[in-house]
């Protein structure tokens, strides 16, 4: 065993000395030498420890052994080894960490459909229908919300925080039950309990329970509103909070919810509409009070419900 483990260190100290001017296939073949044996990998780790006390220890010059031809071969390979691993710190300064690699998979809803998604650290995920959500099984503390909706209960973890990318910007938790939409390039983010940090860059905006965020994907265009909490992932029980959004995305709520398809006609699509909206999932309930709520006519044509502001004609 001490044979091996002193071979896995002296071939830990050897890739040090490669990996300071790697290309990408020494790279994929050091990792491929980290992932034959859990006993590479802690070689690997005593050779990383050695990096914090190399630097207060102080070694022969190389010229003193160069000169004397007469040390035993022992000796001339310990010399060896020690500057062998006074390179090999150099090299840990400039080497990135290895991180386990990622094991992405996507879990998607069809509009009408809904899906929890339980995490291997406790974290559940509610899905909305037509989204989808990015995974990594090496790290459950990372997600992406590619499209669509979902309420985020997330186990808190102070040493690894919880990380949700939503375009280009990052939401991480700090012990938090929140939601989050992603469509057509905006994403919104409300907070039950708890708070999130909103990150669109280097800086960092904190929401509450109760506070709420619009903003494009790339992390501009934000406002800031409030909500009450109860109503964070009203989708789940079909009550939905409007704050002057346009009638076209209602329709569209109620698309991915439950699969109901609503044409707008006229200038129809644009009407702001505020208010907290219940909603049953059967749309001969749904789409008449709807057009009631609104003031508009409406018609069925076929698996489509067809809505039309009053005066205006429906074709």
């Amino acid at each position: 065993m001490q044979v091996e483990t002193a071979d896995a260190i002296e071939t830990a100290i050897a890739w040090q000395l490669r990996l300071a001017e790697a290309d990408e296939a020494v790279w994929t073949a050091f990792v491929g030498w980290l992932e034959e044996s859990p006993a590479h990998a802690a070689a690997y780790d005593r050779v990383a420890a050695a990096d914090r006390l190399i630097a207060d220890a102080r070694f022969p010059e190389p010229a003193l052994v160069a000169e004397n031809d007469n040390l035993p071969a022992r000796r001339r390979w310990l010399w060896w080894t020690a500057g062998a691993a006074a390179a090999a710190a150099v090299a840990l300064a400039v080497v990135p960490t290895i991180q386990p690699r990622a094991q992405t998979y996507q879990v998607a809803t069809r509009d009408g459909e809904r899906q929890t998604v339980a995490l291997g650290d406790g974290t559940r995920i509610e899905l909305s229908g037509g989204s989808q959500l990015t995974l990594d099984r090496a790290n459950p503390r990372v997600a992406s919300l590619d499209r669509g909706e979902a309420l985020f209960h997330v186990r808190h973890d102070a040493a690894a925080a919880f990380t949700l990318k939503v375009g280009g910007v990052a939401v991480q938790d700090l012990g938090t039950v929140f939601n989050v939409r992603h469509l057509d390039g905006r994403m919104d983010v409300a907070v039950s309990e708890g708070s999130v940090a909103f990150r669109p860059g280097s800086a960092a905006v904190t929401l509450r329970a109760g506070d709420a965020l619009s903003a494009r994907d790339d992390g501009g265009d934000v406002a800031r509103t409030r909500i009450a909490p109860a109503l964070v992932g009203g989708w789940r029980t079909g009550r939905l909070s409007f704050a002057g959004e346009p009638l076209h995305e209602v329709a569209g709520a109620l698309k991915r919810l439950y699969g109901t398809d609503i044409a707008l006609r006229g200038t129809l699509s644009e009407r702001p509409v505020t208010g907290v909206v219940h909603f049953s999932g059967v749309a001969e309930r749904d789409v008449p009070r709807l057009a009631e709520l609104i003031g508009a006519t409406w018609r069925r044509d076929g698996g489509q419900w067809i809505l039309a502001a009053k005066g205006q004609s429906a074709p």
